[in-house]
């Protein structure tokens, strides 16, 4: 029925749309705790203990559905402890608007060609034509942040771009082997809960009895909202997508960002970002509603595996 087609896909595309508001956040997050008295590595137990706890007792409720562990393992790898890992060890080298931009920028690079190579999913046209809107917004939106940063910037831009690729890939594996939205997002955070017993042998508590207020703050927005929710919203979103419409939903970040960094931070938006946001939004829609009948009816599989 298209009229419920049409309905189910503006579910699905809304819920990944909240999922890059809540995950928009996370990097000014991250930083406002870096600067605050927080490590890396007290970032990466707060969001892994949180997280890893909530995805934990959705896993107990629906369980593995036939997941093996290795296959498990490899989804925690990739969008877990270690993925969070790479994103906050990078902002100690780059500015949070450099994550803003290369993290779902390698996302929305990586996904569609991981998605051919491993999927034999050839981007439709809407995914192409969105992708060429959504790079010239990007380029308007990053263009002037990625001229700024330290000598060192380069160390922190290399890894965003890694946990851009690791996030592709979780997508397309999570697409492959079938795995529905929320099992994926709950097998990634529970078998994450394991490096916390690791970090507090090796690491200790670190910074966070200090600064009571700041890790509460890290852990609810960290632990509960992007690494809960939003992953949630954002796996089910990818199961039912496909990683290529679903990698056009991770450049939305840099355009939310650069909002909550006027709005929060006072920072001055220009023109340039202006229009940068206005072509994101639009290469994200071109790429999610213009299908084809191939994709209508994998989206339709999707959706009863999901």
């Amino acid at each position: 029925m298209p009229d419920q087609q049409t309905r189910a896909d503006r579910r699905t595309i809304a819920a990944g749309v909240l999922a890059m508001v809540l995950f928009s956040g996370n990097f000014a997050s991250s930083r406002h705790g870096l600067a605050h008295g927080l490590s890396v590595a007290d970032l990466v137990l707060l969001r892994s203990g949180t997280a890893g706890l909530l995805l934990a007792a959705v896993l107990w409720r629906i369980g593995l559905g036939g997941l093996s562990l290795r296959r498990g393992a490899v989804l925690a790898l990739l969008a877990g402890a270690p993925y969070f890992l790479l994103t906050a060890a990078a902002l100690q080298f780059a500015p949070a608007t450099h994550a803003a931009v290369l993290n779902p920028g390698g996302t929305m690079l990586f996904a569609p060609l991981l998605g051919w190579w491993v999927l034999r999913q050839a981007p439709e046209i809407g995914v192409k034509v969105g992708l060429l809107i959504l790079g010239a917004g990007l380029l308007l939106i990053g263009g002037a942040s990625l001229m700024q940063g330290g000598s060192r910037a380069w160390i922190g831009d290399l890894l965003l771009l890694a946990s851009g690729f690791t996030w592709a890939l979780y997508g397309v594996l999570m697409r492959r082997w079938e795995v529905p939205g929320a099992r994926a997002a709950a097998v990634a955070g529970a078998l994450s809960l394991p490096w916390v017993p690791v970090h507090l042998l090796v690491f200790g508590a670190g910074g966070i009895p200090a600064h009571p207020a700041e890790a509460a703050v890290q852990a609810l927005y960290q632990g509960v909202i992007a690494g809960g929710i939003a992953v949630i919203l954002y796996s089910r979103a990818v199961a039912l997508l496909g990683p290529a419409r679903g990698a056009l939903l991770p450049p939305l970040v840099p355009a939310l960002g650069v909002f909550w960094a006027w709005l929060l931070l006072g920072e001055a938006v220009t023109p340039a970002q202006v229009a940068g946001m206005v072509l994101v939004v639009a290469g994200m829609l071109c790429g999610a509603l213009w299908r084809g009948p191939a994709v209508r009816r994998r989206t339709d599989t999707a959706r009863e595996a999901a």
